[in-house]
C-alpha cells in the first residue's frame, strides 16, 4: 500500500502545472482576453503560488506515514499564506473560494491515476481521505492566521486612532483646545479623559476649550463622559469651557438632570476663544 500511495502523490506533484492551469481556467472563465493580458504578470505569480501548494500536497501524500511532519509543514504553509493574503489585501472569501477547485482537480488526478494502475478501492479511499484532511487543515491554518492577523491589525489601528483622536492643542501659554470628532464609546471616552488630564498637566494651561461640534452621536453616555471630563479638569485647577453644543446635546444634558448653569458654555469655538483672549 505504501508504494501505491507514494505513486499517487508523485503523480500529483508531476501534474502541478496542469492542475494549476485547470484551476486558473475555472477562475478566469468570465474574464476577457484583454483582462487576461492586462494582468498577465499577476496571473503568472498566482499560478506559481498554486503550483507550490499543489507540490506541497503531492509531497505530503508521498510522506503520508509521517503525519506529524506533514501536518506541521501544512500549518507552516497556512500561516505564511494567511499573512500574505492579508498583506496583499486579498479577502478571505476569495482565498477560501478556490478550495473546492483544488479538491476537484487534484482528486480527479488521484482517481485517474489509481484507475490507470488498477489499484484496489481500499487504497483509493485511503488516499482520498488523507488528501481531504490535508486540504481541510490547510484551509483552517491560513484562515485562522488571516483572522488573527486581521484582528491584531485592527487593534493596532484602533490604538493609533485613539492616540490621534484626543489632541490637546495649545494656542497660547494659558489656553488649549480639545476638538472631539466622531462617535464616542466607552473605551474612547476613557482614553480621552486620561490623555487630556496628562496633556493639560504637561502643558500647564489654565483653560481648556472642549469643542463638541464634531460629535456625531449624542446619548446619555456621551453627556456623562463630557461632564466627568469637565469635573476632572476642575479638580486639577483647569477651567473647562464647552463649545459647539448643539440643541440635542443640551437636551440630553437637561434630561440627565445636569445643571447646565454650572457649566462654562462658550457658544462656538471662535466666540469662546475670542472672549477668553480678550479677558486675558
Amino acid at each position: 500500500m505504501d508504494k501505491e500511495i507514494r505513486l499517487l502523490g508523485e503523480r500529483v506533484e508531476q501534474d502541478q502545472r496542469l492542475i494549476a492551469e485547470l484551476i486558473q481556467e475555472e477562475t478566469l472563465k468570465n474574464a476577457s482576453n484583454e483582462e487576461r493580458g492586462q494582468y498577465k504578470e499577476f496571473l503568472e505569480a498566482v499560478s506559481q503560488f498554486r503550483m507550490g501548494f499543489i507540490k506541497l500536497l503531492g509531497k505530503s501524500i508521498q510522506n503520508y506515514t509521517d503525519t506529524e511532519t506533514v501536518f506541521k509543514e501544512i500549518s507552516t504553509w497556512g500561516e505564511a499564506t494567511g499573512n500574505h493574503f492579508l498583506k496583499e489585501g486579498m479577502s478571505l472569501d476569495s482565498a477560501l473560494a478556490e478550495t473546492h477547485l483544488y479538491r476537484k482537480h487534484i482528486g480527479k488526478v488521484i482517481k485517474t491515476e489509481a484507475l490507470h494502475r488498477k489499484m484496489p478501492l481500499e487504497i483509493l479511499f485511503e488516499v482520498m481521505e488523507f488528501f481531504h484532511s490535508l486540504l481541510d487543515h490547510a484551509a483552517h491554518s491560513y484562515s485562522s492566521t488571516y483572522i488573527n492577523s486581521y484582528q491584531k491589525n485592527l487593534a493596532v489601528a484602533r490604538q493609533e486612532f485613539l492616540e490621534l483622536s484626543s489632541p490637546v492643542v495649545p494656542v497660547n501659554d494659558q489656553i488649549a483646545i480639545l476638538p472631539i470628532v466622531g462617535a464616542i464609546e466607552v473605551d474612547r471616552a476613557q482614553h480621552i479623559l486620561e490623555k487630556t488630564l496628562l496633556a493639560v498637566g504637561r502643558l500647564q494651561v489654565s483653560v481648556l476649550i472642549i469643542d463638541l461640534s464634531g460629535v456625531v452621536k449624542v446619548d446619555s453616555m456621551v453627556a456623562e463622559q463630557i461632564i466627568k471630563l469637565t469635573q476632572s479638569l476642575n479638580l486639577i485647577g483647569v477651567k473647562a469651557v464647552l463649545t459647539g453644543i448643539r440643541p440635542e446635546i443640551a437636551q440630553t444634558m437637561v434630561q440627565l438632570g445636569i445643571d447646565v448653569n454650572q457649566l462654562a458654555l462658550g457658544g462656538s469655538l471662535k466666540q469662546a476663544f475670542k472672549k477668553l483672549t480678550e479677558m486675558k
